[in-house]
């Protein structure tokens, strides 16, 4: 067995205890990061999160803004507040970050109801992920990203502090299980999650200490969905972020995938979804450019299609479909 298969397997068999003879899954502890500003499948993401929290399947402990894009906490609050899920913290980045308009965030932040006032107001993600993590038991969190990795590279670089006397590289090691990551081209390439702070991905990637799964563009690119949404109330702001972004029509899945991963993969549960290749690692240039070497081989995958795209993306879009 390939090292990376048995460093899951050890980790992963946590995930399930036997209650009464019978195997009940527990829900995955997950911290959520995101830019949630260019593209709109930040949005579609959220979705796919609340209802997978509706099922029981996940419990969100924090989620945090990799962009500099103001409007994005709170359109990110806007979007809680409807799925009744309020009391979600939410970090921002600090410091050095990426910044781009977008075609949906200030609307829905304006339109919709939210607790969180300014992006001032939310606390310093790399804070609240310490804080959050330290209250975790060891091996127990999946961490996903769908965006820039400045918040990932900001945690490794922290310092030990009130919350825990650990720096954040050990703080990570002792408590993350695995990072689903949203990033990169694979074979090789460029793709915006790396490249738009290539920096923070080149430090994070390298840096990380526990297994990291990548949800390559390659895999979202083919899946499509959105155009459904036209059949969800006038209410609901996933709907109304996807009709200004672009009028209501499908849009590539490349969020979605990882964080679908990261809840109903990790146990194996996606199998007939992708395959997950896992000899070698992800080389990031300081670019953020990348490419897969087979060597040497580090705790790293990345999925592999195997479904056919368009049934993939039916299972994604019955869930952004979902209402609180």
């Amino acid at each position: 067995m390939p090292r990376f298969l048995l460093v899951l397997s050890l980790l992963f068999m946590a995930l399930s205890t036997v209650v009464s003879n019978a195997e009940e899954i527990q829900p995955v502890r997950l911290i959520f990061d995101t830019d949630m500003m260019g593209d709109v499948d930040d949005v579609g993401t959220v979705a796919v999160l609340h209802a997978l929290a509706d099922e029981g399947e996940v419990t969100v402990l924090a989620m945090g803004m990799s962009g500099k894009n103001p409007w994005s906490p709170l359109c990110l609050d806007a979007l809680n507040t409807y799925f009744r899920r309020s009391d979600i913290p939410i970090g921002m980045v600090r410091g050095p970050a990426h910044d781009r308009k977008s075609r949906y965030a200030e609307s829905i932040a304006k339109e919709f109801p939210r607790g969180l006032k300014s992006a001032a107001d939310a606390p310093d993600a790399t804070l609240l992920y310490r804080d959050v993590l330290s209250t975790q038991p060891d091996g127990a969190v999946v961490m996903v990203s769908v965006g820039q990795l400045a918040n990932f590279a900001n945690l490794l670089k922290s310092a030990p502090d009130a919350h825990s006397d650990l720096d954040g590289k050990e703080l990570v090691r002792r408590k993350v299980k695995v990072w689903v990551c949203m990033g990169g081209k694979i074979p090789a390439g460029r793709e915006a999650n790396l490249v738009n702070d290539g920096a923070a991905a080149a430090y994070a990637i390298r840096h990380w200490p526990t297994p990291i799964v990548f949800s390559g563009f390659e895999i979202g690119k083919e899946i499509m969905t959105g155009a459904a949404l036209n059949r969800v109330p006038e209410t609901s702001p996933v709907r109304r972020a996807y009709q200004l972004f672009n009028g209501l029509k499908h849009r590539e899945s490349w969020d979605q995938t990882a964080v679908l991963y990261a809840v109903r993969g990790l146990d194996g549960g996606l199998d007939d979804y992708w395959d997950l290749e896992t000899e070698g690692y992800l080389h990031v240039n300081d670019d953020g450019s990348n490419e897969w070497r087979k060597s040497p081989d580090k705790p790293h995958a990345f999925l592999v299609r195997k479904m056919d795209p368009k049934k993939v993306a039916a299972a994604i879009e019955e869930l952004m479909l979902r209402q609180p």
